[in-house]
């Protein structure tokens, strides 16, 4: 979503949404383990931000959330320049009571949504037969082609992203206003020494830092940011890395692992050439090998980031212990309040270091090795169908698939 003045009206609106879409298409079918980490993401900061308004005492839910963090709140501060505010923001503004809670129902977010549920339903049905037909094939011993396989790897994947984006509203098209008494600059005075540092985004980033974006930070890195110079922005990035938990890291790790993995069922499938059946076997074990090493990589690097090392560097003597430091349970998830529980998440996310050299020197041959691969068998998986073995035009009915005398 993007507020502001829209240059032509709803033809530049519709050609918007457009080419975000074409994008997210793209990348659903040349990455969905991509695209599912990003929709698991979302879904893990609007599954947060419930727990946030429930603690305040306000009936919040996940679409609320979604809707917040899409950027469908815009905050106008007295005398000061309106800024989009997150759900977490919104959380802030209310606890400190510089705005009212918003009464805005799930209908009302719903109804701002061109969502077709029936669409929805219909794509699902028809991905679902897909995979049914791949598991009948392989029941009944009947040769499919990499094509088909891929497609439905990229199906199984997006069931993942699909569940995640499931009370998510698509094509929102106006967003709600909220007005304070305060200015900008009476909430940053008010709110201390910690919105002293300047901010990225927007007056509010104080209250939680945003995970790193691939536009902004990584690409900033080299000095090559391709983000919208705006500030305040005027529409929040969706190229962010997923800010989550253990067990949502986990559910990534399998599901994503499990992608790559299905790309290693044609080991031995009947292709046109020996070298093409080496190089896809060469691919897939590339494709997969580097899906587990970047989760492994990323946990280590996560924990360092945020310090997670540090107690075993202090039990070891590699770290002297920081002044500041108490106890490390106050970052650990033995708290059962649940505000707490947020807080010393959304610290850490705060306190996070900043990405190292060493980090992009380790990822940049890991991903060009992942690109290469995966540009292979998606170009393979067309060229194979020249020629294929004659059991992929055999058709069976679904009722062979069931046990009978």
């Amino acid at each position: 979503m993007r507020w502001a003045t829209r240059l032509g009206g709803p033809l530049a609106c519709g050609l918007q949404i457009f080419f975000r879409k074409a994008k997210w298409m793209f990348w659903a079918i040349v990455g969905p383990e991509i695209v599912f980490a990003v929709a698991i993401g979302q879904f893990a900061s609007a599954r947060r931000s419930v727990k946030r308004f429930k603690s305040l005492g306000h009936k919040w839910t996940v679409r609320h959330g979604f809707f917040a963090d899409m950027g469908g709140i815009l905050l106008q501060p007295k005398e000061s320049t309106p800024f989009l505010v997150n759900s977490r923001q919104l959380a802030y503004l209310v606890e400190k009571e510089y705005i009212k809670f918003p009464s805005i129902t799930e209908e009302e977010i719903w109804d701002k949504s061109k969502a077709d549920t029936l669409a929805k339903t219909i794509t699902l049905i028809q991905a679902s037969w897909l995979v049914i037909q791949l598991l009948g094939r392989a029941a009944l011993r009947i040769p499919t082609t990499t094509l088909e396989l891929s497609a439905g790897a990229i199906v199984f994947c997006t069931f993942g992203t699909f569940i995640c984006w499931l009370r998510k509203p698509t094509d929102v098209q106006k967003g709600i206003v909220l007005s304070t008494e305060a200015t900008t600059a009476q909430i940053l005075i008010e709110a201390g020494e910690g919105a002293a540092t300047p901010y990225r985004h927007t007056p509010l980033d104080f209250v939680a830092k945003e995970s790193f974006t691939c536009s902004h930070d990584v690409m900033g890195f080299f000095n090559l940011r391709c983000d919208n110079r705006e500030r305040p922005l005027r529409k929040f990035p969706n190229d962010r890395f997923p800010d989550i938990g253990t067990y949502e890291k986990f559910a990534l790790f399998c599901m994503t692992s499990a992608y790559a993995a299905t790309h290693l069922i044609p080991w031995n499938f009947t292709f046109p050439t020996r070298t093409e059946l080496l190089l896809w076997r060469v691919s897939a074990s590339i494709f997969t090998g580097v899906t587990v090493f970047f989760w492994v990589f990323e946990t280590i690097a996560a924990r360092q980031r945020f310090g997670r090392w540090d107690k075993y560097l202090i039990w070891l003597r590699l770290k002297k212990p920081a002044p500041s430091l108490t106890a490390d349970e106050e970052m650990g998830p033995k708290r059962q309040d649940t505000v707490k529980r947020l807080d010393a998440f959304e610290e850490e996310q705060r306190n996070a270091k900043p990405i190292l050299i060493w980090e992009i020197g380790l990822l940049l041959p890991i991903v060009f090795l992942y690109i290469v691969a995966r540009a292979y068998m998606i170009a393979e998986v067309f060229v194979s169908l020249r020629e294929v073995p004659r059991g992929v035009y055999q058709t069976f009915e679904v009722a062979q698939l069931i046990p009978h005398w």
